[in-house]
């Protein structure tokens, strides 16, 4: 073999190698099922918190990365005080780069933070409250769920009602929440040990039940996709709620 051709391939072997050890410093083609994801990298950026129907953290980079000016932070089964305390704030933030696999995602590439720290001043902000230890009065037996759904672009939180017999139920995440799929259909969900009962609200948001009613797999659907597409996005959504057990 010539001098030349061992020399390439001596600095491909090398080249291959140091990728291996080090990762690769942005992601690669969304082509690749696996693999993809880059090295961990230190970002900088101003923290913003979305309260939308889709609550999320991006970074708005003080310089493009990997051709991104924005990137959606994520934290990967771990606690999110340490980023939610940071919000408004210029962070610095390590972790490996991806694309967004679902359409759970808000932006096209996320970075799974690793470690986020303050730049400059920050005035930290509260955690935000953590309501997964509350539950349902016991007294009560049926309730109704209310909520009001700006479909708009930008950040417009769903407004919650819940009550009973005319009375506001609080907090009202003991008694329901909600999740808006990669597909944008909107699921509605009881309270522990409540199931659906009847759903209803703005007829282009095709209210209806997951599976049979009454079950206790069963949730409201609605699809605001369907409503916004006819003109209506101001949505008035709801379903009621009856004790199980």
């Amino acid at each position: 073999m010539k001098a030349s051709k061992v020399r390439e391939l001596t600095l491909a072997v090398l080249t291959y190698t140091a990728l291996a050890a080090f990762g690769q410093q942005c992601p690669g083609t969304r082509a690749k099922a696996l693999g993809t994801a880059s090295e961990v990298r230190t970002l900088e950026g101003r923290l913003v918190f979305h309260d939308s129907i889709r609550k999320w953290f991006e970074l708005k980079l003080d310089q493009p990365q990997c051709g991104q000016t924005s990137i959606e932070l994520m934290r990967i089964n771990a606690d999110w005080t340490p980023v939610e305390v940071l919000r408004g704030c210029r962070v610095r933030s390590h972790g490996t780069i991806d694309f967004s696999p679902t359409g759970y995602y808000s932006l096209d590439t996320y970075q799974a933070v690793e470690q986020i720290d303050p730049v400059g001043e920050c005035a930290r902000q509260s955690p935000f409250p953590d309501y997964s230890k509350s539950k349902p009065d016991r007294s009560v037996r049926e309730y109704r769920v209310e909520m009001r759904v700006d479909y708009e672009p930008g950040d417009h939180p769903i407004v919650f009602h819940v009550s009973h017999t005319g009375k506001e139920l609080q907090p009202w995440q003991a008694y329901a929440s909600y999740m808006l799929t990669g597909g944008f259909v909107l699921y509605g969900y009881c309270g522990k040990g409540f199931v659906v009962d009847e759903v209803f609200g703005t007829p282009e948001a095709n209210p209806s039940h997951f599976t049979e009613r009454g079950s206790p797999d069963d949730w409201a659907a609605f699809n605001p996709e369907s409503a916004a597409a006819s003109g209506n996005k101001e949505l008035k959504l709801g379903y009621t709620c009856v004790r199980r057990f």
